[in-house]
């Protein structure tokens, strides 16, 4: 069976459930990811290993002037991400975050944040080399089985410093290796819905 011709008939194709990342390139950022960058190094020096070490780190809970700016960052897009999805009501959350210092060879296997609702990562510091990539995978369950050429099922994002990255939390994503000499510094951050009962659908 031949599939290469256009049909000669209408239908209306329907995206369900679209999986919605946003990229955000944002201005400015030289002089917060200096103050930063010094931050996540101090940590760094008496910490065993912050990015395993996580729990019960607030980075973005301080009021330094960097954390601040980036804060304010993260919140706008979080509300352009719910206008997007059509939660268009108020909706109580929290931040979860914590630094990362990457060095050679370090990497973060494929995983996802399900017990949250969104998860993202803001890049502080990249080796000159751009060693910085990170992917995402189709959430589908069983599509990585097959894949016909044309439907890609992974989706890989070079990022910058400056870089906002925001997505659904059940989405599996790697973290490529770092093969610089030189440290990646990147913020990840999880968005906690607060549960209120006008959440529910009417449907």
């Amino acid at each position: 069976m031949q599939t290469g011709q256009a049909p000669d008939w209408q239908a209306k194709f329907l995206d369900l459930w679209p999986t919605i990342l946003i990229r955000r390139e944002i201005d400015g950022y030289e002089k917060p990811n200096a103050r930063l960058t010094e931050l996540i190094e101090e940590m760094d020096r008496v910490s065993e290993q912050l990015t395993t070490h996580y729990q019960g780190v607030d980075f973005l809970g301080t009021e330094e002037s960097g954390v601040r700016w980036l804060r304010a960052a993260i919140e706008a897009t979080v509300a352009a991400y719910f206008r997007q999805s059509g939660m268009e009501y108020p909706i109580r959350w929290s931040l979860q975050s914590w630094p990362n210092v990457n060095r050679r060879g370090d990497y973060h296997a494929p995983h996802n944040h399900a017990w949250c609702y969104l998860s993202g990562t803001y890049y502080v510091k990249l080796p000159a080399d751009g060693g910085g990539a990170i992917s995402f995978y189709d959430p589908r369950a069983g599509v990585n089985m097959l894949v016909p050429g044309g439907e890609g099922h992974e989706y890989t994002i070079k990022p910058g410093p400056g870089t906002l990255l925001l997505w659904h939390s059940s989405v599996n994503h790697l973290v490529h290796p770092n093969l610089s000499d030189e440290p990646r510094i990147s913020i990840s951050f999880n968005v906690v819905l607060e549960w209120a009962n006008h959440y529910a659908s009417d449907a």
